[in-house]
C-alpha cells in the first residue's frame, strides 16, 4: 500500500505513533505532509523516518516557519538520538502531494491534522480520483447508530462537537470532504475518546522490526511522564489497514458553526460507529 500521510507530528505525541505503526505494519510511506511545518515538527519527522529507514520527502502547509511547537517526548528522542530540534523541509506540501502522486498514482490518503497540503492540492487539482482515504476527525452522535459502545457523558445527547483537524483548516477540510474519493472514511472521538494507550498496552507491544523497536522506545518514554494516552491517530491507522475491525454507518461530515457531525446517506462515506477493541489492540500490539 503507498500512502501519503497529512499531519500535524511534533505536537500530540500519538501522530508519531501512528505513523510508526504504520510502516511496520507495511504501509509503504511515499510522503509526510507536516502542518504547519515548524522546524522542531520536521526534525521529528526526519528522526522517524531514520529510524525506520523510510527515504521520502517532507512538506509543509507553510514554508518559512521559525516557530517552535513540539516538546516533550518529541524533544527526548531527538536529544537521545543527538539530533537537532530543527529541520528543513523538502518543499510545500502541495507540491509534495504532487510529485508523490505522480509517481505513485494509486496512493492512498491518510490525515491525522489539518487538512492543509491534501486541501491545497486537491483544490488545484479538481478531477483528481482516490481510491481510499481516512480521517482523523468527525463527530457520529449515539443516536445515529444502533451499535454497541461506550457512551461518554461528554458526548451524550450531542449532535455535532468541535474537532481539531477538521477546524485546523476548514477551507480545506470542505475540499477533502468534497473530493472524489471512492471510499473515504471518518474516525472520529465519538470512538477515539474511548480508546486509551497505558502501561498496560505497552507491556504487550511485540516489536519485530526496527520500526516496532522505535515504537516500543518512545512509549516507555511518553509513560515516564503520564499515566496514559488517548490513541486518536493510532486508531485511525488501524482502521485505515483493518477497516474490518470497525462498525461503520453511511452518512456525510457536515460542519454546523464550529462544530461537525454526520448527517447520515445511504450513499456517503463510511463514518465510524463503534470498535473491536480487542482487534484494535492485536494489530497495534503485534504491528500488523
Amino acid at each position: 500500500m503507498d500512502l501519503i500521510i497529512e499531519t500535524d507530528i511534533g505536537r500530540d505525541p500519538d501522530d508519531l505513533f501512528a505513523i510508526t505503526y504504520l510502516i511496520a505494519a507495511g504501509a509503504n510511506v511515499r510522503a509526510v505532509l507536516i502542518s504547519p511545518g515548524d522546524p522542531d515538527q520536521i526534525a521529528v519527522a526526519r528522526l522517524l523516518l531514520q529510524r525506520a529507514g523510510v527515504t521520502c520527502p517532507i512538506g509543509v502547509a507553510k514554508l518559512g516557519r521559525d516557530k517552535q511547537s513540539s516538546g516533550g517526548l518529541h524533544y527526548d528522542l531527538l536529544a537521545r538520538y543527538g539530533l537537532s530540534r530543527a529541520a528543513e523541509p523538502d518543499g510545500d506540501g502541495a507540491d509534495v502531494c504532487a510529485e508523490a502522486l505522480r509517481v505513485y498514482p494509486n496512493s492512498e490518503l491518510f490525515v491525522i491534522g489539518p487538512v492543509s497540503s491534501i486541501g491545497r492540492y486537491l483544490k488545484q487539482h479538481p478531477t483528481t480520483i482516490v481510491a481510499r482515504a481516512t480521517m482523523q476527525g468527525g463527530f457520529l452522535g449515539y443516536h445515529q447508530h444502533l451499535f454497541e459502545c461506550p457512551r461518554l457523558p461528554d458526548f451524550d445527547g450531542q449532535d455535532n462537537v468541535p474537532t481539531f483537524n477538521l477546524n485546523g483548516d476548514r477551507k480545506g477540510a470542505d475540499v477533502f470532504l468534497a473530493a472524489n474519493i471512492a471510499d473515504r472514511r471518518m474516525v472520529g472521538k465519538n470512538v477515539c475518546h474511548t480508546v486509551l494507550f497505558a502501561a498496560i498496552r505497552a507491556s504487550a507491544l511485540k516489536p519485530r522490526c526496527a520500526t516496532s523497536e522505535f515504537f516500543a522506545e518512545a512509549a516507555r518514554l511518553l509513560l515516564k511522564s503520564t499515566d496514559g494516552k488517548k490513541f486518536h491517530d493510532p486508531t485511525a491507522a488501524v482502521c485505515h489497514l483493518h477497516p474490518e475491525i470497525g462498525s461503520w454507518v453511511r452518512g456525510r461530515t457536515v460542519r454546523r458553526g464550529a462544530g461537525w457531525g454526520t448527517d447520515l446517506a445511504g450513499d456517503g462515506d463510511h463514518i465510524l460507529a463503534a470498535i473491536d477493541y480487542h482487534a484494535l489492540w492485536d494489530h497495534l500490539c503485534h504491528f500488523r
